[in-house]
């Protein structure tokens, strides 16, 4: 059987060729209307993206746990006969793929595949089964926005987040609100501001899927936070019910915010959950005030296989290593390296990685 990491990485390379392999049978799905079309190819496309982000898994497990957060941010936009046309659409998509390039492991991606489909699918029932919707409050939920964006405007700057958080705990109604930053060079998130400052400011680790709640750059609620966060963290904070928030602007990610009751479970809207993603996208916004840090310019792109085997250098692998997760040969993975330390301008792979981060390409 494929490593999770390898199926990743084959999604992440191949993300293009899969996606038109999709419309494709899509188009050719009669009984779908086109909106429905619509609808669907939005998904693949959105579920090839997620996929291409999870480069951090270490076994299938962990790419499981993310892949029920990314089901319960689409819960209520799909049904189960949705999932059926989906599944149907992508591994005939990948199919194609796999047997147009003569995939050397082709039986064991779409094996692969197939499980983690079904998980995914298992996952969409259980959390429908879970769910209590409440009803519908958007002209409230509105208001608070507008009360959210008349603060924001008139705060100077990030040393007033402590003060901005308060002022939203009250907005939204929880008993509690923290921030969490993340530094993109180190890969690291870090507690900065909340209630109990001196726990939150002990939080810390890295972006890695040992941390889901901390990878997804969605919204998120969770009612029971034990199957995402450490149990010496639900412990310190007596944490039960939870909401995380990406503060995100023009794809840079400042962070999340975490809103609770104290230890008091409760459920969630879906308008409820929409509000506080535009609060987390103007929060970015404010701190997207400060002054950005320099970038080199940079007019040389890089295919997808060149980036995940910059990225997996930046890990550390060699060239053996990367060879085996790309079933590629350790000369060709020799050429791109080569290629990659002409386009970045470097002497060696340490000086790759360092230009490669100031130009954008890893994050």
């Amino acid at each position: 059987m494929i490593k999770a990491i390898q199926y990743v990485l084959f999604c992440k390379i191949n993300r293009t060729h899969i996606i038109q392999n999709a419309r494709s049978y899509i188009q050719q799905t009669e009984e779908l209307s086109a909106k429905e079309k619509e609808n669907l190819s939005l998904f693949i496309e959105d579920f090839l993206s997620f996929i291409s982000k999870q480069i951090d898994v270490k076994n299938t497990n962990d790419l499981s746990n993310q892949l029920h957060l990314f089901i319960q941010v689409y819960m209520y936009e799909i049904t189960g006969t949705f999932l059926s046309y989906f599944r149907s659409v992508f591994e005939q998509a990948i199919i194609r793929l796999l047997f147009n390039q003569r995939h050397p492991e082709t039986e064991q991606i779409f094996i692969f595949q197939s499980k983690l489909i079904t998980n995914l699918t298992n996952q969409y029932f259980a959390s429908i089964d879970e769910t209590n919707s409440l009803p519908n409050q958007n002209s409230i939920y509105l208001e608070k926005l507008d009360k959210l964006s008349e603060i924001l405007i008139s705060s100077s700057g990030s040393e007033e987040i402590p003060i901005i958080m308060n002022e939203m705990k009250e907005i939204f109604e929880f008993k509690r609100c923290s921030f969490y930053a993340y530094n993109a060079w180190s890969n690291e998130f870090y507690g900065i501001y909340g209630d109990d400052l001196e726990l939150v400011q002990r939080i810390k680790g890295k972006l890695t899927a040992e941390h889901p709640v901390f990878n997804l750059k969605m919204p998120l609620y969770v009612k029971d936070p034990s199957p995402y966060v450490i149990d010496v963290v639900i412990k310190f904070f007596n944490l039960s019910s939870t909401i995380f928030i990406p503060v995100i602007y023009r794809e840079q990610l400042y962070g999340w915010l975490t809103f609770d009751q104290k230890g008091e479970p409760f459920d969630y809207s879906k308008p409820l959950l929409d509000t506080l993603e535009i609060a987390g996208i103007r929060l970015g916004m404010f701190l997207a005030r400060k002054p950005s840090s320099h970038r080199i310019d940079n007019e040389e792109t890089l295919t997808e296989k060149e980036k995940s085997i910059l990225y997996l250098i930046s890990e550390g692998y060699s060239n053996k290593e990367i060879a085996s997760l790309l079933f590629l040969s350790e000369y060709t993975i020799r050429d791109y390296v080569q290629n990659l330390l002409s386009k970045l301008n470097a002497r060696n792979r340490t000086q790759m990685v360092a230009n490669a981060f100031k130009m954008g390409y890893i994050s």
